[in-house]
């Protein structure tokens, strides 16, 4: 679920930020890292979300640090992985004709009243045991 921008209560005045400002310092949006594209409409910032989370995926690593650290990791698993938004992937691995396909997002979330960013899995599709192995095995390698 995105975060709004602008609504009541939020301090906003209701109407959604101008083309190409991020809704709050007005200013035009900071390139994406490493040259992939970014989909517009997209935060500086890593969501602040309350999901469960282990020391092994929690940093106080920059998160575009992080999101590096992840494509490293990746990449030497062989997983494929598509940039959805600045600082979430949507990831795959294994063969769809085979038991180990699996399809999971991970992003890169602040944690709440913590100075600490982690990292968020959610599979997609696949089956649980397959999503388990390779978020254990991504999670066990990441060096953050």
């Amino acid at each position: 679920m995105r975060e709004r921008v602008g609504m009541r209560g939020a301090g906003g005045t209701g109407t959604p930020p101008a083309p190409g400002t991020l809704g709050t310092g007005g200013g035009p949006a900071a390139p994406p890292p490493l040259g992939l594209a970014v989909p517009k409409d997209v935060s500086n910032k890593p969501r602040s979300l309350r999901f469960t989370w282990s020391m092994k995926t929690t940093s106080s690593m920059e998160p575009g640090e992080m999101m590096r650290e992840i494509r490293k990791v990746l990449d030497s698993n062989g997983c494929e992985y598509d940039l959805r938004e600045r600082y979430m992937l949507m990831c795959v691995a294994g063969s769809p004709a085979r038991d180990d396909f699996v399809q999971w997002e991970m992003e890169v979330c602040k944690l709440p009243r913590l100075s600490l960013n982690g990292v968020r899995f959610k599979r997609i599709s696949g089956t649980s045991i397959a999503f388990k192995n390779i978020a254990s095995k991504v999670a066990n390698e990441l060096k953050l």
